[in-house]
């Protein structure tokens, strides 16, 4: 079944994650629905492009405010890793996954991550339901040692319809540190980002965090 542009409804996301946790829709006899579920997986996943040059555009006046020659980078998250996410959090849906979109903010120091958060709450954008949604991974490290301040915004996409956009902030070394891992899980063929792979790398991974205060 081939989508349409314009059609993908908000309930039809939420089906199509749900047929993307469920292992068992691989089997031949699933294939068309599963060939759909990537389809809207596609289209779901490209409208938030727009979104993502406009949270760059509205954050960078307040960064480089703060931070001289701060670096940035925006991505969309890779189909694999939306799959991945699905199946380790079950209970969560696609529709509300929040960081399909996500721009990355590099600065000097833990001082200045902070000083552009507190930046970043004075604007509307970054304040949905009356609070904010933020996880502070550098005062409270993810269980393999992650630093990083994560801050959710929501900015419009091509249609005029509000989409959630991650915006981590972290250091160059909390940069560093996260790349040496993703390589690390790239040429060993673990997963030490899921907490998955060998005790070794795990605690070198959390002892080396800690150089990243």
């Amino acid at each position: 079944m081939m989508i349409q542009k314009g059609t993908i409804s908000g309930k039809s996301v939420k089906k199509a994650g749900e047929c993307l946790i469920n292992q068992d829709m691989y089997c031949e006899e699933h294939k068309d629905k599963l060939s759909e579920a990537f389809d809207i997986l596609s289209m779901y996943r490209f409208g938030f492009v727009t979104p993502l040059e406009n949270a760059l555009k509205r954050i960078t006046p307040y960064v480089t405010s703060e931070e001289s020659s701060p670096l940035f980078s925006k991505r969309l998250k890779r189909h694999v890793s939306i799959v991945k996410k699905l199946r380790r959090f079950p209970q969560m849906n696609l529709k509300n996954m929040q960081d399909i979109g996500g721009c990355r903010v590099i600065v000097s120091s833990n001082k200045k991550v902070y000083k552009i958060v507190r930046a970043l709450k004075k604007l509307p954008e970054f304040k949905l339901g009356g609070e904010y949604r933020v996880k502070d991974y550098i005062e409270n490290p993810k269980s393999d040692g992650y630093r990083s301040y994560h801050i959710i915004g929501k900015f419009l996409d091509d249609i005029g319809s509000e989409r959630r956009v991650e915006v981590q902030v972290r250091t160059k070394i909390q940069h560093y540190w996260a790349t040496a891992l993703e390589i690390v899980d790239l040429f060993t063929r673990q997963s030490l980002k899921s907490n998955q792979g060998e005790q070794n790398w795990q605690v070198f991974f959390q002892e080396t965090s800690t150089f990243s205060i």
